[in-house]
């Protein structure tokens, strides 16, 4: 029998021909990532659980293998308090007695910057201790978030213990994206179609020939969202794209992957792109996704059957817009923002914060004019790092918002306050709505 993406880079690391439902007891992986959330907490972890272990041994506390270990702080930084700051200090710290790579704050995001880096590759199993780790799918590698817990027992081990592989389910994706249509909008159609746990424990694998005609800027945004209908991650296939990508720039072998045409699936679904319009979701969940055409129909249906998860939304008004974040802030997303806002200004009652996920995506951004455009039209263009996403700084909501974002979380109180509403679009829809202070289709700016 054939075998999915997944099942064969897990066969590979395992030693062994796996397929769905097997239990790998001591799985092999290859690479593993803390950010400025659960680094310090793993740091302490790891002396605690096994200092008094390699101390028995003779041995200082040491990690797996400090080549495929990174430490990103990213969250919180520039450093929101004492707390984070002291936090960055025992990562550095770190870094240096175990010679493993620590970025700077203002680098970027992880789930930007590692693959930025060439660090990420086919055939990798990336653990990160964050949801979003998946991100990293769209390299042809297996990439999902763990605990601290799991997260410390791979620093010292380079194992993850009692893996059972995923069932997978296809997303054939077939034509072109019209005008004003971006990867963004593909994925708030599939995650509003299949439902929040629509995909389940389960892999979204994407292929097909809307796949191959997709840059790496887009296929990330994809893979990245693949867990907000509860998948275990996404994931894509090698093709000459991606080996393009890679080429001058990968810091391990490249070996190409692909599923067998006999690979046995859990479910299958085709999207033909062509048919897709700009889309919306409302609060609080990435799966209430509309089209753009329909916000006002949206509107008066959360007026009408409220629920927790879809809470009244009495206007189309927004107050704050938000360009950033690791599902929509690199390069190309911000290239065809500065098109939307390009002689336009920002709404008088909007605050628009502008983040680039990465430092050299700021330094190029910077380099052809395109932070200018936001920075003229009265946006906020900061330094690079997670931002207002969670709720931490740099935009923070208060009760009365309601902010539409770039981002791939809209859940309550995520951004802020938990009276406040958060929508989510792509890159060149968050413009518009900035623009207009209200809910647009950005087409008319294309």
């Amino acid at each position: 029998m054939g075998q999915t993406l997944v099942e064969k880079i897990v066969s590979r690391q395992a030693g062994r021909p796996v397929h769905a439902g097997d239990l790998i007891g001591r799985l092999p992986i290859t690479k593993l990532f803390f950010n400025d959330v659960i680094g310090p907490p793993a740091i302490k972890g790891l002396a605690n659980l096994f200092g008094e272990t390699f101390k028995r041994h003779g041995k200082p506390v040491q990690v797996f293998d400090r080549r495929r270990i990174f430490f990103l702080p990213d969250h919180s930084v520039p450093a929101l308090s004492v707390e984070v700051a002291e936090g960055v200090d025992l990562m550095e710290a770190f870094g240096r007695e175990q010679g493993v790579k620590v970025y700077r704050e203002g680098d970027g995001i992880e789930h930007v910057v590692l693959i930025e880096g060439g660090h990420i590759v086919p055939w990798d199993i990336v653990l990160g201790t964050d949801s979003h780790t998946c991100t990293n799918g769209a390299m042809g590698a297996l990439a999902f978030g763990v605990g601290t817990t799991e997260g410390v027992y791979a620093l010292t081990t380079g194992h993850l213990y009692d893996f059972v592989v995923p069932e997978t389910i296809r997303f054939e994706l077939t034509g072109t994206f019209g005008k004003g249509v971006y990867s963004k909008d593909l994925i708030l159609y599939v995650i509003g179609k299949m439902g929040a746990g629509g995909c389940s424990r389960r892999v979204a694998e994407f292929v097909g020939d809307g796949v191959r005609r997709m840059s790496m800027d887009a296929r990330t945004t994809i893979c990245n969202m693949a867990v907000e209908m509860s998948g275990r991650t996404g994931i894509m296939p090698y093709d000459e794209t991606l080996g393009a990508y890679l080429k001058g720039r990968a810091q391990w072998p490249v070996e190409p992957i692909e599923s067998d045409p006999d690979a046995r699936y859990a479910d299958r679904m085709t999207v033909d792109l062509s048919s897709l319009e700009p889309m919306i979701s409302f609060p609080h969940k990435p799966a209430n996704a509309t089209p753009v055409s329909r916000v006002e129909e949206m509107i008066a249906r959360s007026q009408a059957q409220p629920t927790p998860d879809f809470p009244a939304v009495t206007s189309d008004r927004i107050t704050d817009a938000f360009l950033g974040a690791c599902t929509n802030a690199r390069y190309e997303d911000l290239v065809e923002a500065a098109k939307v806002m390009r002689g336009h200004k920002v709404h008088p009652d909007v605050s628009f914060v502008v983040i680039p996920a990465s430092r050299k995506v700021y330094e190029r951004a910077m380099d052809e004019g395109i932070l200018q455009v936001f920075v003229k039209a009265g946006a906020n263009v900061e330094s690079s790092n997670c931002g207002p996403c969670f709720g931490s700084h740099m935009g923070v909501l208060s009760r009365n918002a309601q902010m539409i974002s770039s981002s791939n979380r809209n859940y309550q109180g995520r951004m802020g306050s938990r009276e406040a509403r958060i929508f989510l679009a792509s890159p060149a829809t968050v413009t518009a709505s900035a623009i207009e202070g209200r809910l647009a289709d950005p087409r008319k700016y294309l």
